[in-house]
C-alpha cells in the first residue's frame, strides 16, 4: 500500500491542521477553540510568531511525507473520511492518521477488548465473538495488543471479515514487536488508525488515549477478560458515557485476569455468555451453514462432540487427542462458525451433522 510522498504544496489545509496540532499546549480541546476562534487552522497558526508556525509546518510535511511513504493518510476533522462517530468526543482529535481501508470506521462496529495475559478460555471467547461479527458484517474495533485484542483482529481476519486497530504508535511501528505480521496484515485487509504520528512508537499515555476512539466507533464495547487495573476498563468507561452499551463476559472469581471485567456486571454491564447473545444485542441471528468437510483433528473432534456437549478434556477423551490438539481443532471448528465455547468452558455444535 505504499505509495510515493505527497506533495505537501498540494495539501496546504491538512498540513497547517496537522502544524496547528502539533504546538506546544495545542491539544485537542486548545486546537477546536483556536481554530474556530480563527477561522480556520490556516488562520490560527497566523497568530503564532512566525519561526513557531514554520517550524511546526516544517514538522507536518515531514510528517505526512512519512506517512505518505507507508500508504497513510493524514486525515484532519474537516475531511469527510473523519469517522463521525468520533466527533461525540469532547476530546476528539483534531487529525488522524489512517492506513487502509477508511470507510470501515463508518461500519457497525463492536469493541472486544481485554488483557493482554488472557487465559486459553478468555483468548477462545475473544475469537469466537470476533468470527460471530465478520459472519454478521459487524466491522470489529480494537488496540492489537497481545492477548484478547490479537485473538479478535486475527478471527476477523481469518474469517474474511472487517476490522479496525487503533494503536498508541504511529501507524507504521509495529506494536507489539510479536504483531508486526498482523499489524500489516490489518493495513492491507483492514485500517489502521492512530493519533501517533507515523515512526513515533507513542509513549504511556498514548495507549489509554486510544481507549477512547475505540469505545467512540463502537456501537458496544465487550470487555472479555480484564483485571482491575485493564486499560479495557477505560474503553468500557468511556463508552458508557457516550451512552453505548457495555458488555463483560463473566470469569471465574479467583482469576486476577477477571477481576476487572466481573467487577462490571456488578455495576450494570450486560452479561454476554455465547456469540449469540451478542448478535441479539446488535439485532442479529447468527448464520449458519452446513458444516463444510472437516479432516483429521478437526473431523475427530466434530465426530466427538455428535455425543453431545462437553468440556475440552471430554472431547479430548472422545477424540483420542491430547489437549494440545483438541484446542488447536477446536479453533479451527470455531473459525468455521461450528462450535460455541461458553464461559463455563463446555463446547456445543451450532449445525447439525448431516
Amino acid at each position: 500500500m505504499s505509495s510515493a510522498p505527497v506533495a505537501v504544496a498540494e495539501t496546504p489545509d491538512v498540513r497547517d491542521a496537522l502544524a496547528l496540532s502539533l504546538l506546544p499546549g495545542v491539544g485537542p480541546l486548545e486546537y477546536e477553540r483556536r481554530a474556530a476562534a480563527a477561522g480556520s487552522p490556516t488562520k490560527a497558526l497566523e497568530q503564532y510568531e512566525a519561526a513557531r508556525a514554520d517550524d511546526a509546518r516544517a514538522r507536518a510535511e515531514r510528517a505526512i511525507e512519512r506517512g505518505a511513504q507507508v500508504g497513510a493518510d493524514c486525515v484532519p476533522a474537516s475531511d469527510r473520511r473523519y469517522p463521525a462517530a468520533l466527533r461525540r468526543l469532547r476530546s476528539a482529535p483534531p487529525v488522524l492518521w489512517m492506513r487502509g481501508t477508511p470507510g470501515l470506521a463508518a461500519l457497525r462496529s463492536v469493541a472486544i477488548v481485554g488483557t493482554r495475559t488472557a487465559s486459553n478460555t478468555g483468548l477462545r471467547v475473544a475469537r469466537s465473538l470476533a468470527t460471530a461479527c465478520a459472519e454478521s458484517g459487524i466491522c470489529v474495533v480494537s488496540g492489537l495488543a497481545l492477548g484478547i485484542d490479537g485473538a479478535a483482529h486475527s478471527a476477523v481476519l481469518e474469517a474474511g471479515g472487517s476490522t479496525v486497530a487503533v494503536l498508541g504508535t504511529g501507524v507504521d511501528v509495529p506494536y507489539p514487536p510479536r504483531h508486526r505480521a498482523l499489524q500489516e496484515r490489518v493495513a492491507q485487509e483492514g485500517l489502521l488508525m492512530s493519533e501517533v504520528l507515523p515512526g513515533e512508537r507513542g509513549h504511556a499515555g498514548t495507549f489509554p488515549q486510544r481507549n477512547r476512539l475505540i469505545a467512540a466507533l463502537a456501537e458496544i464495547t465487550v470487555v472479555v477478560e480484564a483485571g482491575r487495573e485493564s486499560g479495557a476498563l477505560i474503553t468500557a468507561r468511556v463508552a458508557q458515557e457516550l451512552d453505548h452499551t457495555v458488555c463483560a463476559v463473566p470469569g471465574s472469581v479467583l482469576a486476577p485476569e477477571c477481576a476487572g471485567s466481573n467487577a462490571l456486571i456488578q455495576h450494570g454491564a450486560q452479561v454476554l455468555c455465547t456469540p449469540d447473545d451478542l448478535l441479539a444485542e446488535l439485532g442479529l441471528e447468527r448464520r449458519v451453514s452446513a458444516p463444510p468437510a472437516l479432516e483429521g483433528d478437526a473431523a475427530a473432534c466434530w465426530d466427538a462432540l455428535q455425543s453431545g456437549t462437553a468440556d475440552v478434556a471430554a472431547i479430548a477423551a472422545r477424540a483420542g487427542l491430547d489437549l494440545r490438539r483438541t484446542n488447536v481443532a477446536l479453533s479451527a471448528l470455531e473459525l468455521h462458525g461450528l462450535i460455541e465455547l461458553d464461559v463455563a468452558g463446555t463446547v456445543r455444535p451450532l449445525v447439525s451433522a448431516t
